[in-house]
């Protein structure tokens, strides 16, 4: 009777075993051994020759309804297959999004072109060398080159002249080896001037003995950086190896 009830008991393990298996853990490719009863579930061992050591498939499920897996401290591996992951999926880490610093380079049109101009001056033409370098980098994604004026003149004469001069540079850096598709250029006119009120707020303080000759020289030589072209450059981070 003794030995009935042991052979019952075996066969009931035996039963139990094969079910823990077929409710989902697949092993991988590698896997061999059987399941044996250990440590609330069962331990079984991955390829000995590799030295992979053991797992313990515990009684509880995971969220995908397949068993839990533990590694025991046999278990050197280092990055786990379908076999030592017990049949649950390898979670890979979602990528890194990528990162990007944004900058303005600003350009006194003074300095680019003569005035009321759009052709580039010569001077010029050293520092637009060295921007285009630059800008023809890889990881150099967005350039949007601007155009602006200042407050002086009609809103259409200022729009058609920014946005010559916007162009012209833009021309310029691609025929330097800046790839066009990356390269944009427009022209804001006199909607971003900033100069407007603080440098008619200090012509005023010159008096009524100042011609007025010379008070518009003084403003014109205020707003001066209002004249300028503008390169914003967004540009990728590189990641740091580890």
């Amino acid at each position: 009777m003794t030995k009935q009830l042991k052979l019952s008991a075996l066969i009931v393990a035996m039963a139990a075993s094969t079910a823990a298996f077929a409710n989902g853990v697949v092993p991988g490719a590698d896997w061999t051994g059987e399941p044996a009863g250990a440590y609330n579930g069962y331990t079984t061992s991955s390829a000995p020759e590799k030295g992979t050591g053991e797992i313990l498939v515990t009684r509880e499920n995971g969220a995908d309804g397949t068993p839990e897996c533990v590694k025991n401290r046999f278990n050197d591996d280092k990055d786990p297959t379908l076999g030592n992951n017990c049949g649950h999926p390898v979670v890979q880490a979602a990528p890194e999004a990528p990162k990007f610093v944004d900058e303005t380079v600003s350009l006194s049109a003074n300095f680019l072109f003569g005035f009321d101009k759009f052709t580039l001056r010569p001077e010029a033409i050293d520092t637009l060398n060295q921007l285009a370098t630059r800008l023809a980098d890889s990881s150099v994604q967005v350039v949007r080159v601007e155009g602006h004026t200042d407050f002086k003149g009609s809103e259409a004469y200022n729009k058609t002249l920014s946005d010559r001069r916007a162009h012209a540079v833009a021309e310029y850096l691609v025929s330097k080896g800046v790839p066009a598709e990356k390269i944009s250029a427009v022209g804001l006119g006199k909607s971003e001037a900033r100069m407007t009120e603080s440098c008619q707020a200090e012509v005023a303080k010159l008096g009524k003995k100042v011609s007025a000759a010379k008070k518009r020289a003084a403003l014109i030589e205020c707003i001066a950086p209002d004249r300028r072209v503008d390169v914003k450059i967004r540009t990728m981070v590189a990641k740091k190896v580890k």
